[in-house]
């Protein structure tokens, strides 16, 4: 069973991607939460090995965005930052694909891709393909 974290501030958006997931992966563990604290409050509290396998951040929230996310992963809980660089996936969401961001997104190694959204199943059976080579299920 694979445990994914959605951090988006829209419920619409959770409906339809706790949809997508489950559709791709019926045994799959949906935690949603709609803002960067309780998504940062959820990997915080969680033991090692429950931490999600994936994670997925809206780029552009209210109060904190998805790259302060990254920021205050890397700067305050750095050991955390470790654990998930090294067995989770972070993929950034965004309506819209801004250069800039496509750029800033680069500086950050947790990041493993940034996705337009809403999320397909085929970017989905993509990705599942890709991390399926690496050894591993999405």
């Amino acid at each position: 069973m694979n445990r994914y974290l959605l951090i988006d501030d829209d419920d619409i958006i959770h409906f339809i991607h706790r949809k997508v997931i489950t559709a791709a992966d019926p045994t799959a563990e949906v935690i949603a939460v709609f803002s960067v604290e309780e998504g940062l409050a959820h990997l915080v509290t969680s033991a090692p090995d429950a931490l999600p396998d994936v994670i997925f951040v809206d780029i552009s929230m209210p109060i904190l965005s998805g790259f302060d996310l990254l920021d205050t992963l890397q700067q305050d809980h750095p050991e955390l930052h470790q654990t998930l660089l090294e067995g989770s996936r972070l993929f950034l969401l965004t309506s819209s694909v801004n250069p800039r961001d496509m750029e800033r997104a680069g500086a950050y190694p947790l990041i493993s891709k940034v996705l337009a959204k809403p999320l397909s199943p085929d970017v989905l059976k993509t990705l599942a393909l890709k991390r399926a080579s690496e050894g591993a299920g999405i």
